[in-house]
């Protein structure tokens, strides 16, 4: 079978929209056979979501889970920790700090397990997951000034039952749970 040129040259673009925490561009790009059309790509910054470990009073692992309010969907969720990865921070940096900021938790050991663009047809950018361990408290504390958020410490086992019910529908959420069970796996072998 022949193989198909499917790239597309950019001619020129356009910032029509600055919404804070994302930009909305217009392209015009060029393909094969004079294909020419318009695309609408998000500029939003890449992201870290961390699935910090903490053992219970039983001693049985557990996932330090945040809840929050989310303006999207009007609801509430049930979420791991995470955020955006702020101008010249490290995917790395950010995940250590967005720990810290939403639950006041250091972790001892801090291990990206997967990366993704979380939808290429129209974003550009990148999705981090991290795995904490050896976590400990490092201080109260430090959120935005419209973030809510509670914890909890939830089991594994009950995490993994209730993974795409309406608490955990986050798609953030279930990537990272969708690398968590690939290292879990790849570790396991």
């Amino acid at each position: 079978m022949e193989e198909i040129d499917l790239s597309w040259t950019t001619n020129s673009e356009k910032v029509e929209m600055d919404c804070r925490i994302f930009k909305v561009r217009s392209v015009w790009r060029e393909a094969a056979e004079n294909r020419k059309g318009q695309f609408t790509i998000i500029d939003s910054p890449d992201w870290v979501t961390i699935l910090p470990i903490v053992k219970n009073s039983r001693g049985n692992d557990c996932f330090l889970i945040v809840r929050q309010y989310r303006h999207g969907s009007a609801s509430l969720t049930k979420e791991f920790p995470a955020g955006m990865i702020d101008p010249g921070e490290t995917p790395l940096d950010a995940a250590r700090r967005e720990l810290n900021e939403e639950t006041g938790y250091l972790a001892g050991k801090i291990t990206q397990i997967g990366s993704i663009n979380p939808n290429p047809a129209f974003m550009n950018n990148t999705s981090y997951t991290y795995l904490a361990e050896d976590l400990t408290p490092g201080g109260k504390m430090n959120l935005d000034e419209h973030e809510m958020i509670d914890m909890e410490l939830v089991p594994i086992d009950m995490v993994a039952k209730e993974m795409g019910t309406a608490m955990y529908n986050s798609a953030i959420t279930i990537q990272a749970w969708f690398w968590f069970l690939k290292h879990r796996e790849k570790m396991s072998s």
